[in-house]
């Protein structure tokens, strides 16, 4: 388990290094994306106070960024050993095709989570705005990571399902983006909804607000269930592929 956890970490670093100025570039373009969203509502705003706090708007957006990327990650992994007939390769690892995705899956969970203080900090400098990390900040991060990985693992059945599904991720990225955003505004009700909890839990964490218990509990407990969710989702794809014989092939 350990060896196989540090060679997708070497695997993820050497291709990173590899093509770093497609990550330079991907960097730099969620930098400008955001920042464009803002130039654009300052256009639209009737003074130069857009009346909103852009702090939590950025924590939202690195929040969106986050899950977007992780569940890309592992359904465009499929699709890629599936293009290059490799999928069976991962199929034969030690524990099979379900634990080497899941080991994957951490592993890009946990690169996703750099990336995004890497969003975060230049915008933070750029828009002025302070982050003020409370104490607890690990435990606000853990329930979004935990609600993308299934999520993830999720997509990443239908990826291993349907095999082509760009047009599919295209439209669950377009419609997250406001629904994250319309989580800016929390309020008590929308502590029920997908992901809300997580995202408002990483907002008070980097805002030196107190832990809520509450909160904390469902946004932990909604976040188990993503994991379980996917991971039963990934686990009944895979019989599934295997009795049809499709597990490689388009």
């Amino acid at each position: 388990m350990f060896w196989q956890l540090w060679s997708e970490a070497l695997l993820n670093w050497v291709l990173r290094k590899r093509y770093w100025f497609n990550e330079l570039a991907g960097l730099l373009g969620s930098i400008l994306y955001f920042y464009a969203i803002i130039l654009g509502l300052k256009s639209l705003s009737p003074g130069d106070d857009l009346g909103l706090d852009l702090g939590p708007l950025l924590l939202v957006f690195v929040a969106f960024n986050l899950t977007v990327a992780t569940f890309q990650s592992i359904a465009y992994t499929i699709q890629s050993e599936v293009s290059q007939g490799t999928l069976e390769h991962l199929a034969l690892a030690r524990g099979g095709l379900l634990r080497q995705l899941l080991i994957r899956a951490f592993v890009e969970g946990l690169s996703g989570l750099l990336w995004a203080f890497l969003t975060l900090l230049p915008l933070a400098l750029l828009l002025d705005v302070e982050l003020r990390p409370a104490s607890w900040w690990p435990l606000g991060l853990l329930p979004l990571f935990l609600s993308s990985l299934g999520f993830a693992l999720g997509m990443g059945a239908i990826a291993l399902y349907f095999k082509r599904v760009e047009g599919l991720f295209t439209i669950v990225q377009f419609l997250f983006l406001p629904y994250f955003f319309s989580l800016v505004r929390f309020d008590p009700w929308k502590a029920y909804l997908p992901f809300a909890p997580a995202v408002q839990l990483l907002r008070l964490s980097f805002t030196g607000k107190s832990l809520p218990p509450d909160l904390a509990a469902i946004a932990l407990v909604q976040s188990f269930l993503f994991l379980a969710a996917g991971l039963g989702a990934m686990a009944w794809v895979y019989v599934q592929v295997r009795h049809k014989g499709v597990l490689g092939r388009y």
